[in-house]
Formats: C-alpha cells, sequence, structure tokens
C-alpha cells in the first residue's frame, strides 16, 4: 500500500507539472482576449504532424523541422486572431464555431494524412531510460518534461510580474477600456499572447511524443484538460491555473494508481470540478485578474 501511495504522490507531481503547459495557453487566452478557445486542440495536433510532415515527409533535419513548425504555428496563431477573434470580437457564437472548426480541421486533416496506423514518432528524447525514484521507475523523459513544465511556468510568471510587457498584459486583463485610454497597444498585445500561448503546448507535445503514444485525436484530451484545470483554478488566472494543475494531477494519479482505474481519470477530475463550482463558482482564484 506505501508503494502505491508512493507512486501517487510521484505521478501527481509529474503529470500536474505538465498540466501546467498544457494548460497555461488556454488560460492566458482567456484572461486577456477572453475569448474561451474551443480550437486549442489544433495545437497539440499541428505540433506533432506539422513537424512530422518536415521531418519524415520532407525529410528534413530534426532541428530544421522544429523551427519551421514553430514559425508556421506562429503564423497560423496570427491568421486565426486577424481572421476570426479580431473580425468578430462581439459576435461570441462565430468566434467559437469558428475556433472549433478550425480544430476539427486539423484533427481530419491528420487522421487522413497520417492516420495512427502510419506509427507517427518523433525522436525528441534528450536522455533515454528510467530512473527509480523510490519503488517506482519513471522514463527520465517525462521527468525533464515535468522539469520545463516548472521552469516555463515560473519564466511566465517572472514575465508578467516584471517585465514593462507583461504588465501591459496584465493591464489589460484588468480592464481593456482604460488600457487603451493609457496608451497601450492592444492590437500588439494580443497578437503577442496569441503567438506566446502556442510555445507551452510545443514544449509539452515535443517533451512528451517519445514517450506517450500520438494520434490525430490526441488534442482534444488534452485540451478537455486545460479547460478543467483552467476552470477549477479560475478562468484566466494563472496563479489559480499553477494550483489546479497539481489537484487534477493528483486526481489522475488517485484514480490510476490507488482505484486501479486509469479510465476514470477524467470522471474523477469532472467530478472534483463541479464540486468546487457548487461551492465557489468563480473557481479557486478570481477570474477578474490574470495573477
Amino acid at each position: 500500500m506505501l508503494t502505491i501511495i508512493e507512486t501517487t504522490l510521484i505521478y501527481s507531481v509529474l503529470l500536474g507539472s505538465l498540466y501546467l503547459l498544457v494548460s497555461l495557453g488556454f488560460s492566458l487566452i482567456c484572461g486577456v482576449l477572453r475569448v474561451f478557445h474551443l480550437g486549442y486542440a489544433y495545437l497539440f495536433v499541428a505540433t506533432i504532424y506539422l513537424t512530422w510532415f518536415f521531418y519524415h515527409t520532407l525529410s528534413l533535419p530534426l532541428a530544421v523541422s522544429i523551427i519551421l513548425m514553430v514559425i508556421l504555428q506562429a503564423l497560423i496563431s496570427i491568421a486565426i486572431y486577424y481572421g476570426i477573434i479580431a473580425k468578430y470580437l462581439k459576435q461570441e457564437e462565430i468566434i467559437i464555431t469558428g475556433l472549433l472548426l478550425i480544430a476539427l480541421i486539423a484533427d481530419q486533416a491528420a487522421n487522413r494524412f497520417y492516420p495512427i496506423q502510419s506509427a507517427v514518432y518523433l525522436p525528441t528524447t534528450i536522455i533515454p531510460g528510467s530512473i527509480a525514484i523510490g519503488s517506482t521507475n519513471i522514463a527520465i523523459q517525462l521527468i525533464l518534461a515535468a522539469v520545463m513544465g516548472i521552469i516555463v511556468t515560473a519564466l511566465f510568471v517572472l514575465f508578467f510580474l516584471k517585465t514593462k510587457t507583461g504588465l501591459a498584459v496584465r493591464a489589460i486583463s484588468y480592464d481593456l477600456n482604460i488600457s487603451k485610454i493609457m496608451g497601450i497597444r492592444v492590437e500588439q498585445i494580443y497578437i503577442f499572447v496569441m503567438v506566446l500561448t502556442i510555445l507551452p503546448v510545443i514544449i509539452a507535445m515535443l517533451m512528451i511524443a517519445p514517450v506517450w503514444a500520438v494520434d490525430p485525436t490526441m488534442g482534444w484530451g488534452y485540451m478537455y484538460t486545460a479547460i478543467l484545470v483552467s476552470v477549477l483554478g479560475g478562468l484566466g488566472n494563472i496563479r489559480g491555473t499553477i494550483i489546479a494543475s497539481y489537484i487534477i494531477g493528483f486526481v489522475h494519479a488517485f484514480a490510476s494508481f490507488i482505484i486501479s482505474e486509469p479510465r476514470l481519470m477524467n470522471l474523477a477530475a469532472l467530478v472534483v470540478v463541479v464540486i468546487m463550482l457548487i461551492f465557489r463558482p468563480q473557481g479557486i482564484t478570481k477570474t477578474e485578474s490574470l495573477w
């Protein structure tokens, strides 16, 4: 029993740290653009399959493939902002529908050209093998992914608290109209946030691609987790996102190792979020601020 508890606690930290990367971008978009980004799922699919296209189909070096994927993702984010979000900012139903369609297009395109039978695999392993923590063997790559989650989150927090651009982003999250009066270039900040939100997802997917299976529909599972984390933490609040990531990580680990039923992971997390919202509808932290 002690071994099971130990494994549960270890994976609570590992999963929670990974969920930081999965959820940071979604939380930022909710907090700054005030948009519930249902198209967020496309980022996970695009990261893997665009890299695979450049690396496998075009036979480019892996490093070059990753750089091209990042550039293309940034251009897609800017196009989404100008083509959907900025154009229909006051028509939420059009934004939600348009973003959702983008995720569906990415899903179907990946499934058409690289179905699950194609065995897509990115050799982005930094350190192969596993290491024993107590009585639990864990892939070193998974540990590195969790460490990256903590580092990236810390850098995001420092950026928003200590830099001029970060303070401008926070000001917009507090009050858009006052930010415009103060001379903040809102349009540029919005574009910056759209591009910034792709980075945690890209890091997460490249780190876990050699460890966990990938398939064209994987984006929906990760987006599901991002939504649960963001709603539990308080939509748009990064501090709440940090706390909620580890809570959901613990719930998933509890379902997997204590209950021994991994299929209950998402159901258990959903129940926890619903119970929280009954007693605290705004989530763990207030949703009016980014931090």
